[in-house]
């Protein structure tokens, strides 16, 4: 009998014939060997299927599964009943990765006693590569002070995919229909890890295919981000975490409600839509104590007396601004 591998990698797939051999041949190029890949076809519409039947027929540590169109969300719970191994890793299916990523995730995770492990990743955008870091070095964090940075967006991102978890740290999947769905849950299996290694040194490529300071006009987005946000916040409160630094978390909730509600303003098409996601930022912030207000720049006191008393008159002056150009664009850039 076969013994499982090391590595688990999963990658939902979903119309993305064009990116897809560099993503699979960047993994079959690993310098470390012991992984099996799971590719979940998410119903697509292109050739991206039968990619992947392609190379699961030419190496027997790649997996396919074909279903209907569920979104990535469901594919990589699927994909994570499916997976044999210890080690989860993730791969989406437009980027691409250094020959030796797995090897140093390993390596680290194994060397430390860490539950997670990270490493520092590309941004690919127009030709361009955009390093998040490049000090060529690995330090341990203990979990609250990897949570401080995760809260912070900065050093270390929310996203699955520069990174190694034990199966352990795994106690909850990734919400379905809902975007933004790794924001929130990649917190909460941060909150299960008591030692986190950060190698910092690029080996992910993240290809960002379009601005992520454009909108498509869906204020369902912004409303989903200020949710997962608000989620994080609430999930520490709840397991009495960091609890000392509650009022800087709380105003993190506050500035990025603040901030989704102006994008939605912005860029809705449509008014009803977006004055009714408007007022759900509204209910949800209200829920937050005058504490959480108290350190508060004056002008985001003043933006948000205005977003609860007067949430029409807070639509009207972020869209007149924004079409007259009195304001630049601070759209949530997730992947920075």
């Amino acid at each position: 009998m076969n013994n499982p591998p090391l590595i688990s990698i999963i990658t939902p797939v979903y119309n993305v014939e064009r990116y897809l051999p560099q993503c699979i041949e960047s993994i079959i190029a690993q310098t470390f060997k012991d992984w099996e890949l799971i590719l979940v076809d998410d119903g697509s519409k292109d050739g991206s299927g039968a990619i992947c039947d392609k190379y699961a027929a030419k190496d027997s540590r790649i997996r396919v599964l074909h279903k209907e169109n569920t979104g990535q969300a469901d594919s990589r719970n699927i994909a994570l009943s499916m997976a044999k191994a210890n080690l989860i890793g993730f791969v989406d299916s437009d980027d691409w990765i250094e020959r030796d990523m797995y090897e140093n995730l390993y390596n680290t995770l194994t060397e430390t006693q860490s539950e997670i492990v990270i490493c520092g990743y590309f941004r690919d955008y127009r030709d361009k590569v955009f390093p998040s870091c490049d000090s060529r070095d690995t330090v341990v964090y203990s979990r609250d002070y990897a949570l401080s940075l995760i809260i912070a967006d900065d050093v270390v991102k929310s996203f699955p995919c520069d990174k190694l978890f034990r199966r352990e740290v795994i106690d909850v999947l990734f919400p379905q229909n809902f975007y933004y769905e790794d924001y929130s849950t990649i917190f909460k299996w941060f909150v299960n890890a008591s030692r986190i290694a950060f190698i910092r040194v690029p080996l992910y490529h993240y290809r960002q295919r379009k601005s992520s300071t454009s909108n498509d006009g869906d204020p369902k987005k912004d409303y989903h981000f200020f949710l997962a946000e608000l989620e994080r916040y609430n999930y520490l409160l709840n397991h009495n975490i960091l609890y000392e630094k509650k009022t800087v978390f709380a105003q993190k909730v506050i500035n990025v409600g603040l901030k989704q509600a102006k994008n939605i303003a912005r860029y809705s098409l449509q008014y009803k839509v977006g004055i009714k996601y408007i007022k759900k930022i509204n209910v949800k912030l209200s829920g937050l104590t005058v504490l959480d207000y108290g350190k508060l720049k004056l002008h985001k006191k003043i933006k948000r007396f205005i977003l609860l008393y007067a949430p029409v008159c807070f639509y009207y002056e972020m869209r007149i601004k924004y079409k007259l150009g009195l304001t630049k664009s601070d759209k949530h850039l997730y992947y920075q």
